[in-house]
């Protein structure tokens, strides 16, 4: 008996520090940092970089991607709206809970192109803006 109390004593104890990491994270903006970065990513590698492909036809891929020195910004706004038409898929609860709310106009990733400019060949750098509630 007492093994078996020690077992549901161990497995109590660990789903309540489980609880309490979880709960932390969610109001603390890690949910909303990593789904920004998920959803960014897939809106420009699907919709921005194939359409600037689709705009340039035959032209050289390096030639294209040079043009854009300064890169590409992906708004949140944007990656939500077209997440949304696209897929059907609404994230907005990932950015606005009870804890805090992003500014989907101010938070923004900013996308830049390296060679050899394949649909994954860039540097990006993420600006989400959250304030707590």
């Amino acid at each position: 008996m007492s093994k078996i109390a020690f077992i549901v004593i161990v497995i109590g104890l660990l789903a309540a520090i489980a609880a309490v990491i979880f709960s932390n994270l969610y109001k603390n903006t890690f949910f909303a940092e990593k789904k920004f970065d998920e959803i960014t990513r897939h809106y420009y590698e699907d919709n921005v970089y194939e359409t600037v492909i689709l705009e340039n036809k035959g032209e050289d891929v390096e030639k294209i991607f040079k043009k854009y020195p300064s890169g590409f910004f992906v708004k949140l706004r944007q990656a939500l709206n077209w997440e949304f038409l696209e897929n059907n898929t609404n994230y907005r609860s990932f950015f606005e809970t009870e804890s805090f709310s992003c500014d989907t106009n101010e938070s923004y990733a900013k996308f830049i192109p390296r060679a050899p400019y394949g649909k994954k060949d860039y540097d990006v750098e993420f600006n989400l803006k959250c304030t707590k509630n």
